[in-house]
């Protein structure tokens, strides 16, 4: 019997009851090595001054201070060089008022001294040391204990241990340490999913949830235990669940949360506390409660929240980009308040970079960010290119419709935000992508077409439109053209004896947005008539083209020599296209820009080029206007 969803909660009031519903914290000690992103369990309390010793901060002389107030480059006091100390022994040596002792940085004061002069202010003859510059009493000296004294209380119980706290940690002598620990049992439910590194069949995807949620769970100082695939099957569900609430303190399960008749987790979330005939194993009554199942909000309208043996449990759904939205919704701030954290995740102030007209619904909507403009990047929750390109959500009120280009919004990262060094927007190029790879940037790769490249520029989205055929794009107003490469196009495949006698002939097509689709559709010289051919998927990408091919996909595809010479199929050379790239003005002096600039004018020279690819003395040059 197909369910339909109970009443849909706001987010306020689900986000409440998950908060309402804590998973209770263990505690466990690990090694120091292994506690880094950890919470902290215990108070720490130093049971030593550290330094443990009065030390030397500088390589130098160490003396009594008192004894140098009258040095001068052209008047140096000498002290009798009384010897030295070793680093990490006592010092055996002392100093008294004509005396001064070697030291090395970390090393310990030698008794009687009280400063240090830094070796470039003093010279050294036979056994007398010449001091040429004045030092007061505790210059260039780390007392003991000015940095943790004996009885300071470090650290505090509820404190995530990054690399800082670690170092604490070391410096108070701590091997192992107290923790929190939160398991958070994983699982994802569906029979078209198949565990990464295994054969796809007919029908089936990757899982990608299990391993996203347990890296967000992760992120927010929880464990996560995986429980791999649950097959849409009610008994195995149930027995896992049961297994899971037993060994974690949370869990987490995604798909089968809709309310269609194949949906499994509602049936049985349902069944584990209303009868116990359903079991292989019979269960206590009680044992499961479903709470809320269904929210009013886009993604995540088919979530689900109860309890098994009164832990918490949530069903996400089983899109990527919904799952992972959801879960910093409601799973995230759980996690993190269970764990004494504050309840705050990763957030970014900007503004859009275009209007946003929305559905008058409650909303969660995939953006990127760059600099500070804000763009969406959604193409519908169950796009896992939503889920590569985004960088977090912005949340659209119910009562919003509209939002204004330029207006300020507050982005909710997915994790710890890394801005590029480059964005490059427009047509895609194996070419461009072994330069990108030669240069030590994080360069970000938009292929959107000439045409869309252009517009992501003008936005301010991209730092440069990688176009094709620059004559028929047209200069922008407040731009330059940096000269690029030529590039051979044509067909590409394994055996072109194919093309005679063959009356229907597979080959990859081209996303629209790409130039390289109008190109084939115009070329002549195919060898075949494209209205007789079968279109095998939409490529945003020579690469894409080449393995389709590769593959066996497709017989044929139009893209660039260089991709067939990297994979070792056969080209058929048809046209040519130039590669050249637009940016604004104003961004010249960027250090990403820069580089590829420098790229394109050493390259022939440092590398040589790949089979397919020409360039002139024009490379790298900037021009105001085409000639």
């Amino acid at each position: 019997m197909r369910k339909e969803f109970r009443s849909l909660l706001p987010l306020d009031e689900a986000r409440s009851i998950v908060l309402n519903h804590l998973p209770v914290v263990g505690e466990e000690t690990v090694q120091l090595s292994s506690a880094l992103g950890r919470v902290l369990a215990e108070k720490i309390v130093s049971g030593f001054d550290v330094p443990g010793f009065d030390r030397a901060s500088m390589d130098g002389y160490a003396i009594v201070a008192a004894a140098s107030l009258d040095a001068r480059e052209d008047r140096p006091v000498s002290l009798r060089l009384a010897g030295s100390v070793p680093m990490g022994a006592a010092s055996e040596v002392e100093v008294t008022s004509g005396q001064a002792a070697e030291v090395s940085t970390g090393s310990m004061m030698p008794f009687g001294a009280d400063a240090v002069v830094m070796i470039e202010h003093a010279e050294v003859e036979g056994d007398l040391v010449r001091i040429m510059k004045p030092v007061h009493t505790g210059e260039n000296v780390i007392s003991s204990g000015s940095d943790i004294m004996f009885g300071d209380v470090v650290l505090l119980p509820g404190t995530r241990l990054g690399a800082r706290e670690v170092g604490v940690l070391a410096a108070v002598g701590k091997c192992q340490v107290r923790v929190k620990t939160l398991r958070v049992g994983i699982a994802s439910t569906g029979n078209e999913l198949v565990v990464p590194g295994k054969a796809l069949g007919p029908g089936q995807i990757y899982d990608i949830n299990s391993y996203s949620i347990a890296a967000a769970a992760m992120e927010c100082g929880a464990t996560p235990l995986a429980y791999g695939v649950l097959p849409d099957d009610h008994q195995t569900m149930a027995d896992t669940l049961l297994r899971i609430s037993k060994e974690c303190c949370m869990t987490l399960v995604s798909g089968s949360t809709s309310a269609g008749a194949g949906d499994m987790v509602y049936q049985v979330l349902d069944d584990i506390g209303e009868t116990i005939f359903h079991m292989v194993y019979q269960v206590l009554d009680d044992i499961g409660e479903t709470i809320f199942h269904g929210i009013n909000l886009k993604p995540g309208k088919p979530t689900i929240f109860g309890t098994i043996s009164g832990k918490p449990i949530l069903g996400l759904p089983g899109y990527p980009t919904s799952a992972l939205t959801v879960f910093g919704q409601l799973a995230a701030p759980a996690i993190r308040k269970a764990l004494g954290l504050k309840i705050i995740g990763h957030r970014i102030a900007g503004r859009l970079a275009r209007p946003i007209r929305t559905e008058g619904r409650h909303q969660l909507l995939a953006v990127g960010v760059y600099g500070d403009l804000v763009y969406p990047v959604d193409k519908g929750s169950g796009s896992i290119t939503t889920l590569s390109q985004a960088d977090g959500v912005i949340e659209i009120p119910s009562s919003v419709e509209y939002m204004e280009h330029g207006q300020a919004v507050n982005v909710q990262l997915f994790g710890e935000y890394v801005e590029p060094d480059l964005i490059i927007a427009g047509e895609n190029c194996p070419f461009l992508e072994m330069i990108a790879e030669s240069l030590p940037l994080n360069i970000r790769f938009i292929s959107n077409g000439s045409k869309r490249g252009t517009l992501a520029l003008e936005d301010g989205l991209a730092d440069l439109a990688c176009v094709s055929g620059i004559e028929k794009i047209g200069m922008l107003d407040g731009h330059v053209l940096i000269r690029g490469y030529r590039r051979e196009l044509g067909l590409i495949g394994k055996n072109f004896s194919d093309l005679s006698g063959q009356r229907e002939i597979n080959i990859v097509g081209w996303s629209p947005d790409s130039e390289m689709r109008g190109l084939a559709n115009r070329e002549k010289g195919l060898g075949f008539d494209l209205e007789m051919v079968n279109i095998v998927g939409r490529a945003r990408s020579h690469s894409a083209v080449a393995a389709a091919v590769a593959s066996g996909r497709a017989y044929f595809g139009f893209g660039a020599r260089v991709v067939a010479e990297l994979t070792g199929l056969g080209f058929k050379k048809l046209a040519s296209d130039r590669i050249d790239f637009l940016a604004a003005v104003s961004s010249l002096e960027k250090v990403g820009i820069k580089a590829l600039i420098s790229a394109l004018k050493t390259w022939p020279l440092k590398h040589g080029l790949p089979a397919g690819i020409s360039m002139d003395a024009e490379a790298g040059s900037v021009v105001t206007h085409l000639q």
